[in-house]
């Protein structure tokens, strides 16, 4: 009986069949961080974009007059911290002392009248009391002596009001010298850390100001490719608080850095690993072979289908869009050096056999399978490497059946 005979050694590999969807390591929704007017698009969808390269420009006048204003405030706050921090110009010098002096003036002036005012006073008493003398001899009238009594009320009235211009100009001497005093002393230290509080209070409104001018300006947050323009010059965005997630004005993805997310079921799970090598067809890339790498195995799985997520990572650049198919394969184990026969060599009859040829004769013999690699099986036990089995109709040779093999 003639019989064909083969036998190989060589790597196998077991692998899980996957199939999913391609997405991106980095995949962003990017919203408007403030509410306003659309007035520039600068990108469409498919565009390549740097890190912080514009996308949407929105209208900032009003955020450009609050910065203005902002500016100044810092400019006037740093202006008085400066006067303080350099003291009292002469000229402020020079004012507060000839302050001093003319108050002094004043003091002396007002001193001077008080005294004119209390002599004219003493006067008029003495002339009272003379005319109340004459009038009780009867040498004047009733009416000289309400004339006397009367100058000596409006006397009074005059020393009341020296009086008083003398106190006043007693404060105002005080005052003044309290003023050269404060100019000659410089600023207090209260006084210049009120000055700087008030500098870092303007410094911090204008940072806010500036802020809220550059988030007029939607830009990319990494590099990557654009997708899903939805915004037009003339739309009203409102800010990503208020928009919810349809509010998004463009979806950024990063090509650089494609990934296949897949579903594994849970008897393969527990063959997966990170760092795991895979292949993938990209139907999207004209289904050309791309190695990949298990990336992240979700630590949950689906209670409904049972499935948890696998991300790979693709080890090659392709032209491929998020939400594309693709299908593959994980290499979940590999020996290099494994001994393979053909699956037609094993006869599985209670436990798997293979009929070797030694010596021009069949002797059947079990062994021990392991990987099984498209239409060849591994054999870890029971046939060494170089001997031959039998392929074609091994089941109807019984030992010692003497065959002839086939050149193929």
């Amino acid at each position: 009986m003639r019989s064909d005979m083969s036998r190989h050694v060589g790597p196998v590999t077991r692998t899980v069949d996957v199939t999913g969807t391609v997405t991106s390591a980095r995949l962003a929704e990017v919203f408007p961080k403030a509410s306003g007017r659309v007035v520039r698009v600068y990108v469409q969808d498919g565009a390549r974009v740097a890190a912080g390269q514009p996308l949407i420009a929105l209208d900032d006048a009003d955020q450009r007059a609050e910065v203005a204003q902002a500016e100044a405030a810092v400019a006037a706050a740093q202006a008085r911290l400066a006067a303080l921090l350099a003291g009292p110009r002469p000229q402020e010098k020079q004012v507060a002392i000839n302050a001093v002096a003319q108050a002094e003036e004043q003091v002396r002036m007002a001193e001077t009248q008080l005294a004119l005012a209390q002599a004219a006073a003493r006067l008029a008493e003495d002339t009272l009391r003379r005319q109340e003398q004459l009038y009780r001899d009867g040498a004047v009238a009733q009416v000289q002596v309400d004339q006397a009594r009367l100058q000596v009320d409006e006397a009074s009235v005059r020393v009341r009001t020296a009086q008083a211009q003398l106190e006043a100009a007693r404060t105002a001497l005080d005052s003044a010298r309290q003023q050269r005093a404060i100019v000659e002393a410089g600023a207090r230290e209260e006084e210049i850390r009120a000055a700087r509080a008030q500098v870092a209070q303007a410094q911090a409104v204008l940072a806010f100001a500036r802020q809220r001018l550059a988030s007029m300006v939607i830009r990319a947050p990494f590099p990557g490719r654009v997708s899903h323009v939805t915004a037009s010059v003339g739309d009203y965005l409102v800010s990503g608080d208020f928009a919810g997630r349809a509010g998004f004005v463009a979806l950024v993805y990063d090509d650089r850095q494609l990934e296949v997310e897949v579903k594994v079921g849970e008897r393969d799970l527990p063959l997966l690993a990170p760092g795991q090598p895979a292949v993938l067809r990209l139907e999207a890339a004209g289904g050309s072979p791309v190695p990949a790498v298990v990336r992240v195995i979700s630590p949950a799985a689906d209670a409904t289908t049972r499935t948890a997520t696998v991300r790979l990572r693709l080890q090659a650049a392709v032209d491929a869009r998020p939400g594309t198919f693709a299908r593959g394969e994980i290499v979940v184990e590999r020996r290099e050096r494994a001994l393979l026969v053909p699956r037609t060599a094993v006869v599985v009859d209670g436990r798997p056999v293979v009929r070797v040829v030694a010596d021009g004769r069949v002797e059947v013999r079990p062994v021990v399978l392991g990987l099984v690699q498209g239409d060849r099986v591994e054999v870890r036990d029971g046939v060494a490497a170089g001997e031959q089995v039998v392929v074609l109709g091994p089941e109807a040779l019984p030992t010692g059946t003497r065959v002839r093999a086939l050149q193929r």
